[in-house]
């Protein structure tokens, strides 16, 4: 299975036109390329952007077999509606659920109050029970990362979904974004993969926050069997 995992669109949003970047470009460019890569799956890691892009957001989509993490920018009663007009999987109040294979629990969860909530940590708890390797699609890092957007802008309690994961006796691949960079880092039995976003990056090693819009990416998944490979791609606003 092939999957393109992107993340962090922010549509219509002020701040990537501010830094002289056009989100629906830089997504028309990615689905564009996606269509070349004999894609099974796009996976969209949250952070869509304004109420104003989601029709031409979802639309844009038709083609595709997806799944959505939610957010912090994202706002349930608003995505869920879209999500329930592709006949996905819903919860009450939040956007979480899983599916499985042969090889992996793949989980994917909702932050879009920048925490978990306890009704969805038990659910989570009681997943990764099952004795498979688990596979989490999140928006917010799990993880620490040694950057000033992590130290400002955290998922709230992430410290205890740390430490259940810990011990869970199975091996963790986390897919997420939220920190508009790529970084890859490993806690124990604990790998986290973080996407760059598809509208601005953070620059990495600063002591505050500074955005750069000279690039946007996307990230392309394969599983074949039990064995996961990732790799970035990468392109240049420029090139637009």
């Amino acid at each position: 299975m092939r999957i393109a995992y992107i993340t962090d669109l922010h549509l219509d949003e002020q701040f990537p036109k501010d830094h002289g970047v056009d989100a629906r470009k830089n997504w028309q460019r990615i689905l564009k390329d996606v269509a070349l890569r004999n894609v099974d799956k796009i996976i969209l890691g949250g952070d869509i952007g304004e109420n104003s892009a989601h029709q031409w957001f979802f639309e844009s989509l038709n083609e595709y077999d997806w799944d959505i993490t939610l957010g912090n920018h994202d706002q349930f009663p608003e995505v869920i509606k879209y999500v329930i007009k592709n006949n996905k999987e819903i919860n009450a109040s939040e956007h979480y659920y899983s599916k499985k294979d042969d090889y992996f629990n793949y989980l994917f969860l909702d932050t879009s109050l920048e925490k978990i909530s306890t009704q969805q940590f038990n659910w989570l708890e009681n997943e990764i029970a099952e004795r498979k390797k688990i596979i989490i699609f999140v928006h917010h890092p799990i993880l620490s990362v040694d950057t000033e957007v992590d130290r400002k802008y955290p998922l709230y309690g992430r410290k205890k979904i740390e430490n259940l994961l810990h011990n869970c006796g199975q091996k963790v691949i986390i897919f997420c974004g939220h920190y508009h960079m790529a970084d890859q880092s490993t806690s124990n039995n604990i790998e986290q993969f973080i996407t760059p976003a598809s509208s601005v990056q953070l620059v990495k090693n600063t002591k505050e926050l500074v955005l750069s819009g000279e690039v946007f990416g996307y990230r392309i998944i394969e599983i074949d069997k039990d064995q996961i490979q990732s790799k970035v791609i990468i392109f240049k606003t420029t090139d637009n």
